[in-house]
């Protein structure tokens, strides 16, 4: 569980783009992966959330063109993308894959400043891909850092995160919400980000990392639901906030109800709906539950919000799966665990324990047995630190 060497990855980074597309070299940029510590499928649903910026993430190595084009390629994906920028339409086409994400940027932030030169990039990260660690929205937030930078325009972070968030949206057309943009972009060290979904409006409250490690659980399941599953979801979230609208009372998102007005249109509801609603609005409750821990630094409380979520987001919301139970409870098990709950939109990938210092390889080690004994496979363990926003690194 040793944290990658950045110089080492800068140093491939520029190798492989010097490969690729010949000298004057690049400049560097990086954005910050996340772990949302609680308020599961809130953000979509106007709620609340509370990720933490991560010390992993994604790295961008760029260069402009003058002649319109876009040429992409990564250190870890075989598909290299050429395309004219003049070729980039709405949306993404299937054999762009993952450079989908990049060119969506590019396209929405040409949209916003009028900038439409071309521009050569390699991405790299040490981030792992799919795994719930908010990787996409990482690329994303690194390719606007970049274009912000070799443009100098000048945007501010928050609105860097809304262009990428409305290229995930629109141009790849994943419903999400924007906290995986906005916990990239407004990262800070030494805290994390309490982002009021609905305004957007946020702070930064303190989480001591003396007192308290996140430890990040890989599944190594792939999350082969996560897109058809989340955006499911989103449309389940939409039909009972119209219950809700219809029955009770008229207000913006299903996050701001409470959990009486839903049992005063239970009857209106099937059993599915009532369910998504129930764990939606108790997130909520969760939530404030989670900041008030955090700010008194009571994290034997904040673990218990995680398990608590968990279990909410397993049985009302349905998108664990059995290897994440399993490698959850695992970790409760354990002492010098907190608590711990899946992380990410589910149906695979990570999730996160709460460990006191020093624990952190012992409950891996644990976890991993009784996890290679329920499965037959190897987990994979990371312990992250609390990073940087994003910039350009040198």
């Amino acid at each position: 569980m040793h944290a990658p060497d950045r110089q080492k990855l800068l140093s491939a980074l520029r190798t492989r783009f010097r490969e690729a597309w010949g000298d004057p070299a690049p400049r560097c940029f990086f954005a910050p992966g996340r772990v949302n510590l609680v308020g599961a499928h809130l953000d979509y649903n106007g709620g609340d959330v509370l990720p933490m910026a991560v010390d992993r993430g994604v790295y961008a190595a760029a260069r402009l063109r003058s002649d319109g084009r876009i040429r992409l390629c990564s250190l870890d994906q075989k598909l290299v993308v050429e395309v004219d920028g003049a070729e980039v339409g709405q949306r993404t086409r299937p054999e762009w894959g993952w450079a989908g994400y990049p060119l969506g940027v590019w396209h929405t932030y040409g949209k916003h400043t009028g900038r439409h030169a071309g521009v050569d990039f390699v991405f790299g990260g040490d981030l792992p891909i799919g795994a719930g660690l908010s990787s996409s929205a990482a690329i994303e937030v690194a390719t606007a850092v970049a274009l912000d930078t070799l443009h100098g325009t000048g945007l501010d972070r928050p609105q860097l995160a809304l262009l990428a968030h409305r290229a995930e949206n629109g141009f790849v057309g994943l419903r999400c919400g924007i906290m995986d943009q906005f916990a990239s972009a407004l990262g800070r060290p030494g805290q994390v980000l309490w982002l009021h979904c609905s305004g957007p409006r946020w702070e930064h409250v303190p989480f001591d990392g003396k007192a308290c490690e996140v430890l990040v659980m890989d599944t190594r399941k792939p999350r082969l639901l996560a897109k058809t599953g989340f955006n499911e979801r989103v449309a389940q979230c939409a039909k009972a906030h119209e219950v809700l609208r219809a029955q009770v009372r008229d207000l913006p998102h299903l996050a701001d109800y409470a959990m009486h007005d839903l049992e005063l249109a239970r009857d209106a509801m099937d059993d599915v709906l009532y369910r998504r609603a129930r764990h939606v609005i108790g997130e909520m409750a969760r939530l404030d539950r989670g900041v008030v821990a955090l700010r008194s630094g009571d994290f034997r409380a904040l673990g218990q919000v995680l398990n608590e979520s968990h279990r909410s987001t397993a049985v009302d919301y349905e998108v664990s799966c059995d290897e994440l139970d399993v490698i959850t409870a695992a970790a409760r098990a354990c002492d010098g665990v907190f608590g711990a709950r899946l992380t990410g939109a589910g149906f695979g990938g990570c999730a996160i324990a709460l460990v006191a210092p020093g624990r952190a390889t012992e409950v891996a080690q644990q976890v991993g047995i009784a996890y290679r004994a329920r499965f037959g496979t190897e987990a994979n363990f990371d312990l992250l630190r609390i990073g940087n926003g994003p910039g350009e690194v040198g």
